[in-house]
């Protein structure tokens, strides 16, 4: 479990990087188990973020198991590309998951360019 002000930095981050990125709908930090805990989206989308971050660490550990079957290393990232949008999942360390989203299709190399700054910045302050 992380500190409150682990969690408030943690929501700084996602605010900085909706202010950063345009693009980016909404992001949320989640544990591997499924507990949420940091989550900004703005105002004109509401998404049931919850629910989007159980979802989310049940896919990121489904991506850890099939690179552990392949003997690919550790999962990175994975990407949801949908007909309305993109979602990238990725680790930030070993317990934690940073989920952002996109409804620009043609905005992938953006999404994952932001998150994964974003990511490394979080994997910083969850050390603390």
């Amino acid at each position: 479990m992380l500190s409150e002000a682990a969690t408030q930095q943690l929501e700084q981050q996602l605010e900085g990087l909706l202010d950063r990125c345009q693009a980016i709908c909404a992001a949320v930090v989640v544990t591997v188990d499924g507990y949420t805990c940091a989550m900004k989206q703005r105002t004109t989308d509401q998404y049931s973020l919850e629910r989007v971050a159980t979802m989310g660490s049940t896919l990121m550990s489904l991506g850890d198991t099939m690179t552990a079957e392949l003997k690919m290393g550790r999962c990175e990232n994975i990407i949801s590309e949908n007909q309305h949008g993109i979602i990238a999942f990725m680790h930030i360390n070993s317990q934690l998951v940073l989920v952002s989203l996109t409804k620009e299709t043609n905005s992938l190399g953006m999404l994952l360019s932001h998150s994964r700054k974003c990511a490394e910045n979080m994997a910083k302050t969850a050390e603390m």
